[in-house]
């Protein structure tokens, strides 16, 4: 609990300081308070709205009294305390009598007490009419029940307010000390609470060389004045309200102390190393707009209560920034808030969904609902209305109709940003996901930090695959020294998995292998972003597990070469060693059919006859020589390429196949088998070898376009 505000106000102390340079101002009204002999009643206002920092200024001011005169009384009273609003006036005169004689410990203000507590007596047995002064009219238990009776009469006349006020003055008198009441939160109080407050300060408790304090919003005062029929209420307070002050204003310079004291309690700028350019967006959103919403103290402790819990539950998963513009949000424009929550589309153009795929356009949504968005900001002032769009347009850049961005990314997943849905889900919901992973989580399977093949198998487990590859693909850049170790033990997990070898099975009829194409981006954007290229492709090259990946490897390098790429893998004058390496892996994975499906097989194949087609030649002729091996030869070379129409197609009577086999020996051999009793895919492969041209894997149909 030490790190949440409980909206206490400064103490005026090194612990709880004064950073809005208040203590001169609080001097002042302290020497107004501390009355000389036979003073008049005096009272004081502090004014201003709810967490202008009402309170800790009153701190200040006992702190000042304190070192003005020793001997002062202070009476502190709080409203909230009392019983009933009927009962508000007995309360304060008890209360007030018993703090005078503690705190003045004396003969005189023992009397003093009593003549209080006599005086409150009074009021025991009577209650003020609203809206009436005290001494012009008294409705009490007695008043209700007078008869003709001379016993009830009699009773009546032991009610002299007036002369039990006039020797509590005289006992007051005696005590020759200044005396200084305080009242706070008056605010706060009911209507018919606040009202009684004011008159007991204006006609019951106006005692000589008594300076009252009091506290409270100037607009709320007025609205009660007006609900109990006073018709200037301005005027009304200036007649119980000597000296009116309003809370200084907090300067700029001020409340940036409060946020730098905060932010260094939350160790903000450590915590703003995990995305790249976070501290400096930060410092940006601070200057753009959060330092024009936040301007009270209760304001600032409010928002760094939010923040800090918020902070707490997701920390490294979403960017700092966007984490304190969100909580800026929640506290200064709650239906704005609650309004990104319940629909998110309206500001990053998609559902948050981890399972489903929202194939319309998100400027659509964006247009949608424009009308949705503006609608929140109605009833904000038009300060607060300007800074939040200012804000809310930054995190949600589509939604402002400025594309200029001084802190534009490539990547707004890779910020970490709430822009992109899958962190806006986090930071909304304080959590990760059920069946996703954390940035710190796959950072840890990067450096080791974690046992890495447990960690695969819980993502496999979980179905978090997509999650997993995308942040993995975030941070590639940090893994350069990790490279290897990291892409030998995902592919080999995943190539070897049942998960892939089920999807590839079952997608035969669609261009893309969702697990497939996810490891070979990874690949590629690990080796692009490493600093030794060459050491590090030698070494998977060299790897059995990954060989499907090796093809995928040279592909990328020839396609570089040939293009003059400034970003070339490796040298020209190395690709022989690359291929040599390739040659040997491919070969020795082929020959003991250690894959989990066709299709990887088929790749490392194509990889094989890249690099050695008089090898490739010599291991499909090893096949055909073996009738039981017709079948694992046919899917060796039967997934020759697709299309956007019904998926992969067997194109085996082929120019290219013709190089590295006999098709006559080949179609006689296949001519053997009994198609129809083999699986769909293998009897489209058949058909390609004995009739020619293309046949869908899916249905065995034939390529007609």
């Amino acid at each position: 609990m030490a790190n949440y505000h409980h909206d206490r106000p400064i103490l005026g102390t090194k612990v709880a300081p004064d950073l809005l340079n208040r203590t001169g101002f609080s001097y002042q009204l302290a020497n107004i308070l501390n009355l000389k002999e036979d003073d008049d009643c005096l009272t004081v206002s502090i004014e201003g709205r709810w967490g202008s920092g009402k309170t800790s200024i009153i701190n200040l001011i006992k702190n000042q009294l304190s070192s003005i005169n020793e001997e002062i009384i202070v009476v502190e009273y709080n409203p909230w305390l009392a019983g009933k609003p009927e009962t508000l006036i007995q309360d304060f005169l008890l209360q007030f009598s018993t703090q005078l004689n503690i705190k003045s410990n004396s003969e005189l203000a023992l009397k003093a007490a009593k003549e209080l507590i006599a005086y409150s007596s009074l009021f025991s047995v009577a209650k003020l009419i609203p809206g009436a002064e005290p001494w012009a009219s008294i409705v009490g238990k007695v008043v209700s029940k007078v008869g003709d009776s001379a016993k009830q009469i009699a009773e009546l006349k032991k009610l002299d307010l007036i002369g039990k006020k006039q020797k509590v003055n005289e006992a007051i008198s005696k005590i020759n000390l200044p005396i200084v009441v305080i009242i706070d939160d008056i605010d706060r109080l009911t209507p018919n609470e606040t009202f009684q407050i004011l008159r007991l300060v204006k006609a019951v408790a106006d005692f000589k060389q008594t300076s009252f304090l009091l506290s409270y919003d100037p607009e709320y005062l007025t609205s009660v004045l007006s609900k109990n029929d006073i018709g200037n209420p301005s005027e009304y307070i200036d007649k119980i309200v000597q000296l009116r002050v309003q809370v200084p204003m907090a300067s700029g310079r001020g409340l940036e102390k409060i946020f730098d004291s905060e932010f260094g309690r939350l160790e903000v700028e450590k915590k703003t190393k995990v995305f790249e350019g976070d501290f400096e967006r930060l410092g940006w959103l601070y200057q753009r707009a959060f330092k024009h919403l936040m301007t009270t103290p209760r304001e600032i402790h409010r928002f760094f209560n939010h923040f800090g819990f918020l902070l707490s539950q997701v920390e490294g998963q979403v960017c700092v920034a966007d984490l304190f513009a969100l909580s800026a949000i929640a506290i200064k424009a709650s239906p704005i808030y609650e309004h990104i929550k319940s629909t998110p589309e309206a500001y990053v153009g998609q559902r948050i969904s981890f399972d489903e795929v929202s194939f319309e356009e998100k400027s659509k949504a964006i247009s949608d609902f424009a009308g949705d968005r503006e609608q929140k900001y109605n009833g904000l002032s038009e300060v607060d209305k300007r800074y939040l769009k200012k804000l809310i347009e930054d995190v949600f850049p589509l939604i402002s109709e400025d594309s200029f961005s001084m802190h534009h990314v490539d990547s707004e997943d890779a910020a970490g940003r709430i822009a992109e849905p899958k962190r806006l889900h986090v930071a909304l919901h304080y959590t990760t996901p059920e069946g996703q992973v954390t940035d710190k989580q796959v950072k840890d399977f990067i450096y080791g930090e974690i046992e890495r093949s447990s960690f695969l198998e819980h993502v496999l487990e979980t179905d978090a695959d997509d999650r997993f590859f995308e942040l993995l693909m975030n941070h590639a850049s940090v893994c350069q020294d990790h490279a290897f170790d990291v892409l030998k033990i995902t592919g080999d997990m995943y190539l070897s998995s049942e998960k892939m070898k089920k999807q590839l099975d079952e997608r035969l009829g669609f261009v893309t292998f969702d697990l497939l194409f996810q490891l070979e981006w990874l690949f590629k954007k690990v080796i692009s972003l490493n600093s030794n290229k060459k050491k590090l492709i030698c070494k998977l090259l060299s790897e059995k597990c990954l060989a499907p990946m090796g093809n995928y490897i040279l592909i990328n390098i020839n396609k570089k070469l040939k293009d003059n790429s400034e970003d070339d893998w490796i040298d020209g004058e190395d690709i022989d060693e690359c291929y040599k390496l390739y040659e040997k892996v491919a070969l020795s994975v082929l020959e003991n059919n250690v894959l989990v499906g066709s299709s990887l097989r088929c790749r490392i194949f194509y990889g094989l006859g890249r690099v050695s087609q008089e090898t490739a030649r010599q291991y499909l002729a090893k096949l055909l020589s073996k009738p039981e091996e017709i079948l694992l030869l046919l899917e060796t070379i039967g997934y020759n390429g697709a299309d956007s129409t019904n998926g992969q197609y067997a194109n085996i009577n082929s120019d290219y196949f013709r190089l590295l086999i006999d098709m006559g020996l080949l179609k006689n051999e296949v001519s053997k088998l009994d198609a129809e009793k083999q699986p769909i895919h293998i009897q489209a492969m058949i058909k390609s070898v004995v009739k020619g041209g293309k046949f869908y894997l899916k249905d065995a149909s034939e390529y007609t376009c």
